[in-house]
């Protein structure tokens, strides 16, 4: 009989030897694991660089085919970097004929090209002219009356307000149009600066369906750099100002040749009005030039918000403090008030009337007016004191006689 013993130890010898077929399980299985990954990857990494050898054999063949032959059906196998930075390259660097073709664009057709020492490209040089109006009152113009016709702007009592036919505003007001009884009425106009001049322009105060009566119908233009009324040249000849215009009341005259010499004055010869009537009103005329520098628009103070906020607040609640205010068009015009009161700015005058026009003329004229009263108000009681005293003798030699 086997004993006990060697059953006790054979049990053991059994349970090891399976503990260590466990153990060797354990250890060797993610080493076989990763064995077989490898093979797979390999056999992957094979495919893939058979793909590429028959790719690389389709594109020498396509290399050595005529230029002709279709080759769409392989454009994609063309490697995507090399796609992309053929794009980049495109896009970063155009080519010389590509910049040769790009025209720029100028405002006016005054130019000049210029080269640069390590490139053929003619870089365009702008000089850009700006139009602006060398008539407006506003920049410095003003009137000659001494060489224009008489007009209601200048009356005989009160202040001349002929520089409003050169006031530059959108809409000229109906009330405020240099007006003349002459036959052929002419205004002369000084302008801000000296220039060479490219067109002329009238325009009528807003109307509908017929242009008023007296609005210019006809009118010639010339001018001279320094002149008293002496060697004009012509400018523009048989200007028309007409009924039918597509838009806006302002109908412009260009001047066909451009003078080479610049002007300082001109001339507006009105030979007939609409209507035919004796008098002819001009509410607005404008001579404009070229200049190579833009108008600034400056930006509106807080000193000047205020100003047109008190002027505002003043015109439609008191009729005293708006007419004891400066408020001519120089103040209202520069200091930009005509957004903020734009009825302030069509009722307003070159020279207004306003608390120092009554310190001025005011106070004198009152002044003047009671020296005289105060004069006879001294002869008055001179006078009442002889007759109160001839009155007092006459008493006096009465009662002595009785």
């Amino acid at each position: 009989m086997v004993r006990r013993a060697d059953i006790f130890v054979l049990k053991n010898q059994a349970v090891n030897h399976v503990n260590l077929a466990f153990d060797l399980l354990i250890c060797c299985f993610p080493s076989l694991f990763f064995t077989s990954f490898l093979s797979a990857t390999n056999g992957n990494y094979q495919m893939v660089n058979s793909k590429f050898g028959i790719m690389e054999s389709k594109k020498e063949s396509l290399a050595s085919q005529k230029p002709s032959q279709d080759t769409s059906q392989f454009e994609s196998t063309k490697p995507l970097e090399q796609s992309v930075a053929d794009e980049l390259k495109i896009i970063k660097f155009p080519t010389q004929k590509s910049a040769d073709d790009m025209e720029p664009i100028f405002l006016h057709n005054s130019q000049s090209t210029s080269k640069t020492e390590n490139s053929p490209l003619k870089i365009p040089i702008q000089n850009k002219l700006f139009r602006f109006n060398a008539a407006d009152f506003l920049k410095g113009a003003s009137v000659d009356r001494s060489l224009s016709s008489r007009s209601s702007l200048k009356p005989e009592i009160g202040y001349d307000q002929t520089n409003l036919v050169l006031l530059d505003r959108p809409q000229p007001p109906e009330d405020k149009a240099w007006c003349s009884n002459a036959e052929h009425p002419v205004l002369t106009i000084n302008l801000a600066k000296s220039i060479k001049p490219i067109s002329v322009s009238y325009q009528h105060s807003k109307w509908y369906g017929t242009i008023p009566n007296g609005a210019p119908k006809t009118y010639d233009v010339v001018g001279c750099l320094d002149c008293n009324g002496e060697d004009w040249e012509p400018l523009v000849s048989n200007c028309k100002y007409i009924q039918y215009i597509s838009k806006g009341t302002e109908q412009m005259c260009n001047i066909s040749a451009h003078r080479e010499f610049p002007i300082r004055k001109v001339q507006f010869r009105f030979r007939e009005n609409h209507g035919d009537t004796k008098t002819t009103c001009v509410h607005l005329v404008r001579v404009y030039g070229e200049t190579k520098t833009p108008s600034k628009i400056e930006e509106k103070s807080l000193e000047s918000e205020e100003r047109c906020a008190d002027l505002k607040w003043y015109y439609h609640n008191s009729y005293f403090r708006y007419n004891w205010a400066r408020k001519s068009c120089t103040v209202l015009f520069q200091n930009q008030c005509c957004s903020d009161c734009p009825e302030c700015c069509q009722e307003c005058l070159i020279k207004d009337y306003n608390g120092e026009t009554f310190l001025a003329f005011g106070l004198p004229t009152i002044a003047l007016l009671f020296i005289p009263l105060g004069y006879l108000c001294i002869l008055a009681r001179r006078l009442r004191k002889k007759l109160l005293t001839h009155q007092a003798s006459k008493i006096l030699v009465s009662r002595a006689a009785e």
